[in-house]
């Protein structure tokens, strides 16, 4: 009887080894996704955010936004971009490259979008500001310096991380009611 005791605890204790393995593989996979660091700092810098919106342009059309934040320093518009590797790209160039593990590509230089998106908002917006960035994974790479208005996950947190909770408390509180003008504007578009 002492025999099938033991065989239990031997028993328990694969069961607990294999349980902890599959647990740690997952958290390991989830944390070489490319957005895994953006989502835990999407929540450290904004008080609200929407992902996937379609806004009003303001020419009687509609344009997408990725992501549309509430921060202490007003409405913050992202474009997100997976290029890892280097990216060599600028401001006034039409055409950037990639240098990445599966070769050489070209990309249109993704602000001039940006700056579409960003004027739709402040039409929406008009009074609070409004600023946008095209951002990159860490793993990408800008050899030459950073485009004015691209940064990577880790830029976003530096330039956008709460400095003082008490401030940027009554910041927020004076940029909501633009960020529900928006909400706002979103519904009655979509009631058309």
């Amino acid at each position: 009887m002492e025999f099938i005791g033991h065989g239990y605890s031997v028993a328990a204790v694969f069961v607990s080894i294999a349980i902890l393995a599959t647990g740690g593989l997952v958290s390991w996979r989830r944390r070489k996704k490319p957005w895994y660091h953006f989502e835990r700092i999407l929540q450290r810098v904004a008080k609200e955010s929407d992902r996937d919106l379609m806004i009003p342009d303001g020419m009687g059309g509609q344009i997408q936004l990725d992501y549309l934040l509430l921060t202490s320093k007003g409405i913050l518009v992202l474009d997100m971009r997976n290029a890892p590797g280097t990216v060599f790209g600028g401001d006034r160039m039409d055409e950037w490259a990639v240098m990445g593990p599966t070769g050489r590509y070209g990309m249109k230089n993704p602000q001039e979008a940006l700056f579409d998106r960003l004027a739709a908002v402040r039409a929406l917006a008009e009074g609070v500001p409004v600023s946008g960035f095209v951002v990159f994974t860490d793993s990408s790479e800008f050899t030459r310096g950073t485009p004015s208005h691209v940064l990577t996950v880790s830029q976003l947190e530096e330039k956008y991380a709460p400095a003082s909770k008490n401030g940027d408390d009554k910041l927020l509180d004076a940029f909501l009611p633009y960020w529900q003008k928006i909400h706002s504007a979103l519904r009655a578009a979509k009631e058309q």
